[in-house]
């Protein structure tokens, strides 16, 4: 005896099947999209656009690093690492930087970013022979220029929630295979810090200089000046913890231009033949704002009072210094705009409001507003990261020539 299925039991038999099947491929689907995203795209193509007023170049989820010397603009998404080859107008992939037995590697999801508001995810810099040192989930790591695996080859002493390692600014390498870089942490307990330094072919690391417990609480920014071959630190945060300093031997001595006020805290410095400009990272409304220290006089003067504190400055080929405002709740701050201050080679300081803070509300998702730049000197163009501002989404990257800058302060 055959046992006979109705026509309404052979119904939703297959009714059952296409919905597993559909579902099926709906997991497919989503594997295979999760698996592109971590991967990342090969090539991320530019397009034209006008930003904030600016003629520019313009894609999507890149946080800009640096140039190199053959003028090639290097950025990161998530851990991996792309570059721009310069006269072209598409990224590159060039590598995934490793994460450890962490889970740190989740972000490099597209998502996870977005869901943390956490798009810098890693600090790198390129020497001249094109080997890279990268920052990732508490370890630096290096990669042959050539070869597809990195090493690690220092484990971070302090790193972890709140603790980020390195400031973008406070890594960098002085053009052959040495790189430095200062230990940026939040420092409670005002523990000793370091300058650290690697180089040779095991890029091992060991201690520059070593500032004594209680000396500063940390290292915003570790420079060299182009002009002169030294070697520059800035340090904060509280009046006696914070100043510019320089070196000529490595950072075996150190010998400080100014110290003990709000003035000298200072997370990046602009280099030309004859001064050094910064802008203050504080909220104190007499003393913030843009200055110049001349090289020959030592005579400090102030160009500029602005709203906020400036993290990020650079000055480009033709000699335009552009420096910005974060927004962050410092008492200095009149609205929720940042700012870009641009300064030509010959004229006065002219600002111009850029994007408005987005998540500003205290609390797991509350970021600052920035307008992060290259951490080098001496491009042709500005290369800006927006982060977390309302009118563009998050680590939107533009590229903006120095001419279009040029052009814009004439109108202005």
């Amino acid at each position: 005896m055959s046992l006979q299925l109705n026509p309404s039991s052979s119904a939703i038999i297959n009714k059952g099947r296409w919905l597993r099947l559909f579902l099926l491929l709906i997991v497919i689907a989503i594997a295979l999209y999760l698996f592109s995203d971590y991967k990342g795209p090969g090539t991320i193509a530019l397009k034209n656009d006008k930003v904030f007023g600016f003629n520019c170049l313009r894609t999507n989820d890149l946080v800009v690093q640096e140039y190199d010397r053959e003028g090639n603009l290097w950025a990161s998404r998530g851990m991996k690492i792309y570059m721009l080859e310069n006269g072209k107008k598409e990224f590159t992939r060039i590598a995934h930087v490793p994460t450890g037995l962490t889970l740190l590697w989740l972000r490099d999801f597209t998502l996870v970013r977005k869901i943390l508001l956490r798009p810098e995810c890693i600090e790198m810099v390129v020497c001249n022979s094109g080997d890279i040192s990268a920052l990732s989930a508490g370890k630096m790591w290096f990669l042959k220029k050539g070869e597809k695996k990195f090493s690690a080859t220092l484990h971070l002493a302090h790193y972890g929630f709140g603790d980020q390692g390195v400031r973008n600014d406070g890594i960098l390498s002085t053009g052959d295979n040495t790189v430095y870089y200062g230990e940026y942490f939040q420092n409670s307990g005002r523990q000793e810090v370091n300058i650290l330094r690697s180089g040779g072919i095991k890029q091992k690391w060991k201690s520059a200089f070593e500032f004594k417990p209680g000396e500063i609480r940390h290292i915003h920014a570790i420079q060299r000046d182009p002009y002169t071959g030294k070697l520059w630190v800035c340090t904060g945060d509280a009046d006696e913890e914070s100043f510019i300093a320089w070196s000529d031997d490595e950072f075996r001595t150190i010998h400080k231009i100014g110290e003990g006020s709000q003035l000298w805290r200072v997370c990046q410095l602009v280099f030309t033949e004859d001064a050094i400009f910064f802008g203050t990272d504080n909220g104190e409304k007499e003393i913030s704002g843009i200055y110049r220290w001349d090289k020959t006089s030592f005579d400090l003067k102030k160009l500029e009072s602005v709203p906020g504190a400036v993290f990020f400055a650079t000055r480009l080929k033709s000699g335009t210094i552009a420096m910005s405002t974060n927004r962050e709740n410092m008492a200095n701050e009149t609205d929720d705009k940042v700012r870009l201050y641009l300064t030509p080679a010959k004229g006065s300081t002219k600002v111009f409001e850029c994007g408005s803070w987005h998540h500003k509300k205290k609390g797991f998702w509350f970021k600052y507003a920035m307008l992060r730049f290259q951490r080098n000197q001496d491009s042709q163009c500005l290369a800006i990261s927006c982060l977390n501002q309302k009118e563009l989404p998050d680590s939107e990257l533009l590229i903006i020539p120095e001419e279009s800058l040029i052009e814009a302060l004439g109108k202005n």
